[in-house]
C-alpha cells in the first residue's frame, strides 16, 4: 500500500503561538471594545495622575446628594425599620460609610463623578425597576439574593480596578447610601405621617 503524497500548501501549525488568536491561515489581533466605565477609569487614571481636581458637582450626581423622603420615613435607621429589617442597621451604616468616603475622596475629579453617575443610576433603576415589584411576595433573603445578582455583582464587575477598587462591601454600601438618600426603599404600603 503507497502512502499519498501530502500536498505542500498544508501547513502545520502544531505549538504555534502568537499574540492574539490564530484561525486557520489568518491572524487575528482584535482589542475588545471597552465600556463606558473603563473608559472613564481610563481617564480617571489620567486626571489622578496630573492632579486635575474639578471644583464642581455635576448635576447629575448633585441630584443624588439631595434627600427625598416623599413617604415621612427618613434616613437609613427609619427605613430598615419600615421594612422589617433593622438586624441589618450595624452592617448597613458601617457599609454606607464605607462608601460615603469612597464618593467623598473621588468626586475630585470629574470622570469618577461620571463613574458614580453611572453607577448610581444603574443601581436605583434595577432596584426601582427589577427589585422593588418582588417586595411583597419574597422573603428579605430573597431580595438580598435578587441586590446581589441585578446590583452588587455586576457593579463590581464593572467597576473592578487598580486606581478605584469597588468590591462587594462598597457597593452594597452604596445601596444602603442610596437608601438614605430615599432613592431606594425596602418597604411598601407605608403612608406619610
Amino acid at each position: 500500500m503507497e502512502i499519498p503524497k501530502q500536498n505542500s500548501t498544508i501547513a502545520n501549525q502544531q505549538g504555534a503561538v502568537a499574540g492574539g488568536n490564530i484561525a486557520g491561515r489568518d491572524y487575528y489581533n482584535q482589542e475588545p471594545k471597552r465600556g463606558l466605565v473603563e473608559k472613564l477609569l481610563i481617564k480617571l487614571k489620567e486626571q489622578y495622575d496630573c492632579s486635575e481636581h474639578t471644583q464642581t458637582t455635576m448635576d447629575e450626581l448633585a441630584r443624588y446628594h439631595t434627600r427625598r423622603a416623599t413617604d415621612g420615613i427618613d434616613g437609613l435607621e427609619a427605613k430598615l425599620a419600615a421594612s422589617g429589617r433593622s438586624g441589618y442597621y450595624d452592617e448597613a451604616i458601617e457599609k454606607k460609610e464605607m462608601f460615603a468616603k469612597l464618593l467623598e475622596r473621588w468626586s475630585l475629579y470629574s470622570s469618577a463623578q461620571q463613574i458614580f453617575v453611572h453607577i448610581l443610576a444603574r443601581a436605583e433603576n434595577e432596584f426601582t425597576h427589577v427589585v422593588y415589584g418582588q417586595i411583597p411576595t419574597k422573603s428579605p433573603e430573597e431580595i438580598n439574593a435578587l441586590v446581589m445578582d441585578r446590583i452588587v455583582n455586576p457593579i463590581v464587575e464593572e467597576c473592578g480596578g487598580d486606581l478605584m477598587s469597588v468590591n462587594h462591601n462598597l457597593v452594597q454600601g452604596m445601596v444602603y447610601w442610596l437608601a438614605e438618600q430615599c432613592f431606594i426603599k425596602w418597604h411598601t404600603n407605608v403612608v406619610a405621617a
